[in-house]
């Protein structure tokens, strides 16, 4: 199974001035797969001032952040980690995730070793030559 998905979302100050503290696990490395399936992706925080990034020290941790009118202080978590061998995943489901736009068609090919065919439906044979190779990075 494919872990679950993060989120992304930016907050931008319109007025005043504020502080922004954050304490998040998984700054460094995201949340552990589990037999075979990958890791999860790690939490990133950037805050903008116009064209000047502000990444804290410390990834995801970090407080007393001054804030002023137009910041962004932008948020992306880590998704959960997967589970089992990512090339014995249901074609169906890889394809319906491509149909959702969660993966693009190169990601389900590479990943989870699923090939589409014109329609975005499951191409049995295409997929079942890319799972007969061997991909030592992920398997």
């Amino acid at each position: 199974m494919r872990g679950g998905f993060g989120v992304n979302y930016a907050i931008r100050l319109r007025r005043g001035h504020a502080r922004a503290s954050m304490v998040m696990d998984h700054g460094r490395t995201g949340p552990l797969g589990a037999l075979g399936g990958a890791d999860g992706g790690v939490n990133q925080v950037a805050i903008e001032r116009g064209a000047e990034i502000y990444r804290p020290l410390h990834l995801s941790k970090d407080q007393d952040i001054q804030l002023s009118p137009g910041d962004v202080v932008r948020v992306s978590t880590p998704g959960g980690g997967g589970y089992g061998d990512p090339f014995q995943r249901d074609p169906a489901r890889v394809a319906r995730d491509v149909a959702r736009s969660y993966y693009t068609r190169s990601q389900a090919q590479t990943l989870f070793g699923v090939a589409l065919d014109a329609e975005g439906g499951v191409d049995a044979i295409g997929t079942a030559a890319l799972r007969r190779r061997d991909v030592p990075s992920k398997r």
